[in-house]
């Protein structure tokens, strides 16, 4: 027994001091998590490739809550191994406001284009990504994007959210900038959702295993309701066995998303996967 409890304490002070080094270090805790979820292969679609036209195409890909850009490394890896330039935007999710996030969003795109001009953008978000993706697509001077596919996005909020953002150790580690928006009560989803370009939503359901959290109305991906993920005036909308984080690597998911930035559907992404 007192082996077994040294071994947890030691277990416990080596986390404490990997998550010290870290932010001595100024890295997101979050960030070899990332990178260890996304050693997996770029995923092949051939079929879904960009097409060899001689067009530049962008493809932004913006990651969710408490997240960093290596999360969706293994999507950023399969895109530019079928043609497109990626993008992968890094922001601190826990520390500003989802206005704060666009601001940013918007300065990393101008920055792009001074580097040289592109022909056709592409928007890819993740969870609270895709609500950073709305409030940059609500400026004046955004650049309207050719397709953008949603991952898993609470489009008006999350319930989960909204139940826990009270909690301590969930303001402890989301703080109360962004993570507090995400509330379907907050002012932020009274605003309207600009949608240029064509517009493509995938919820995740882990229902065969249990019905997710029993705190979200039907199914859901452990996180966000497949009901939050839908989005008025979206073309097309797939749902994926698979949870909230998994969908970001798993490899229907990337499929579907190279689907809809070649054909605006995910019909093609279905029939092959």
């Amino acid at each position: 027994m007192r082996r077994r409890w040294r071994w947890w304490l030691a277990a416990l002070l080596g986390l404490a001091l990997g998550h010290g080094l870290l932010i001595l270090a100024k890295i997101p805790v979050a960030r070899p998590y990332d990178w260890l979820l996304n050693l997996g292969p770029a995923v092949a679609a051939p079929e879904f490739a960009a097409p060899a036209d001689g067009q530049r195409r962008l493809v932004v890909l913006v990651h969710g809550m408490f997240r960093t850009s290596a999360s969706l490394g293994r999507l950023e890896r399969t895109l530019a191994a079928h043609g497109y330039a990626t993008l992968a935007f890094d922001y601190p999710s826990n520390a500003a406001t989802l206005e704060a996030h666009a601001e940013r969003l918007h300065t990393a795109l101008a920055a792009a284009w001074q580097q040289q001009p592109w022909h056709e953008l592409y928007l890819v978000g993740h969870s609270m990504g895709g609500l950073v993706i709305h409030e940059y697509l609500r400026r004046p001077d955004a650049r309207a994007p050719v397709r953008c596919v949603h991952l898993a996005v609470p489009h008006r909020g999350a319930v989960l959210a909204d139940l826990r953002k009270r909690w301590f150790l969930f303001r402890w580690a989301m703080g109360e900038a962004a993570a507090w928006q995400l509330s379907p009560g907050a002012e932020f989803h009274h605003r309207p959702i600009r949608l240029p370009g064509e517009v493509g939503t995938v919820a995740g359901s882990i229902a065969p295993v249990g019905n997710g959290s029993p705190a979200i109305p039907g199914p859901d991906d452990g996180t966000v309701g497949v009901f939050e993920a839908r989005l008025d005036g979206a073309r097309d909308h797939l749902q994926l066995p698979v949870g909230h984080t998994a969908i970001t690597t798993d490899p229907a998911a990337i499929r579907a998303v190279l689907a809809f930035l070649r054909t605006g559907g995910f019909t093609a992404g279905r029939e092959n996967g």
